[in-house]
């Protein structure tokens, strides 16, 4: 008698071998297909009862999320009503297992009359719904996994499959980029790397800590406790940026200085080096467009914690942390 996790073994190698002869099976008609859908100006409607309709929501919302818009449409609310919105311009895949399931067969008919292409996924080439379609994406013909064969395991896959392989390949077939990708998925993972800038998530305007080069120590002093972002930005009369003076820093003045209270922000800064006879640090900064990632990627280099935005005329315009980069997920 079979343990209960030798049944699972089984129904798992069963549904691999059948991928593969859904692989092996792939010919000329699968351009074909791609071909009809490319050529649907409208969107493409995706079509399914039951567990194929769960797995024709999938579909829809894979091709949607690469480039080929879709919907998907359930086969009896069609017949009552949705089918307001087909026209010759949409193209519908239809999915059913044995290809007579009679909702989708009657979908299919009234979707001839008003739209265009329809393309059968069915394992069944002798069946109605294969009449009916201009195109068949043929399944291979094997039975469910599992005991007794009844529960829909090995269909349900293969037509996942086969649409996984549709989504894919015209996303090749459209040059589809990551970038692409990333408008459909602006708050995900990859949109966020891709999309991010650091005008995005820069502090700026009232929030930057701001200071003429000129201005009192006591005045640097208390932009920086009202600005809370550990550092002030120290400024020439036309704005251009002469240095970051940080928290490190104010510590090293008070070591370094008896009475701070003397210096200007400019003499503060020039007392602040790492090395009182080093040479003044070159005041680096970075374009507002340049993409988050990048920031993160200067950052963990430089092991620095912050960068300064500036325009083109080295006037600060923002500042970008290490910590607004981790909330917005980049870490």
């Amino acid at each position: 008698m079979s343990s209960a996790r030798e049944i699972a073994r089984r129904v798992i190698a069963d549904e691999a071998a059948a991928l593969g002869q859904l692989a092996e099976t792939l010919d000329a008609g699968f351009d074909q297909i791609l071909d009809t859908i490319l050529g649907a100006s409208g969107q493409v409607v995706v079509s399914g009862l039951g567990k194929s309709g769960n797995i024709a929501q999938k579909i829809a919302a894979s091709l949607t999320s690469t480039g080929t818009p879709a919907v998907f449409m359930h086969p009896v609310e069609a017949l009552h009503g949705d089918l307001g919105i087909v026209t010759e311009r949409h193209c519908l895949i239809a999915l059913s297992r044995s290809g007579n399931t009679e909702e989708v067969l009657r979908f299919v008919s009234h979707f001839r009359r008003l739209g265009g292409p329809v393309i059968g996924l069915t394992q069944r080439r002798d069946s109605r719904l294969a009449e009916l379609a201009r195109h068949v994406l043929l399944l291979p013909d094997v039975p469910e996994a599992g005991p007794h064969q009844l529960a829909p395991t090995t269909s349900c896959v293969l037509m996942l499959a086969a649409g996984d392989a549709l989504a894919m390949a015209l996303l090749h077939r459209r040059g589809f980029r990551p970038e692409d990708f990333a408008q459909y998925h602006p708050e995900g993972t990859l949109g966020r790397r891709l999309l991010l800038r650091a005008e995005d998530l820069m502090h700026a305007g009232a929030q930057l800590p701001r200071v003429p080069a000129d201005a009192p120590f006591q005045h640097m002093l208390l932009e920086m406790t009202r600005k809370q972002l550990g550092l002030a930005l120290i400024v020439e009369g036309d704005g251009r940026l002469v240095g970051v003076f940080t928290d490190g820093d104010l510590r090293r003045v008070f070591e370094r200085v008896p009475d701070p209270r003397e210096l200007d922000a400019r003499a503060a800064h020039a007392r602040s080096r790492r090395a009182p006879d080093a040479p003044p640090v070159p005041v680096s900064t970075i374009p507002p467009h340049l993409p988050a990632v990048e920031c993160l990627r200067i950052m963990q280099e430089s092991q620095i914690t912050s960068l300064v935005v500036a325009d083109e005329g080295g006037r600060p315009i923002g500042l970008v942390r290490l910590m607004d980069l981790l909330k917005a997920g980049l870490g």
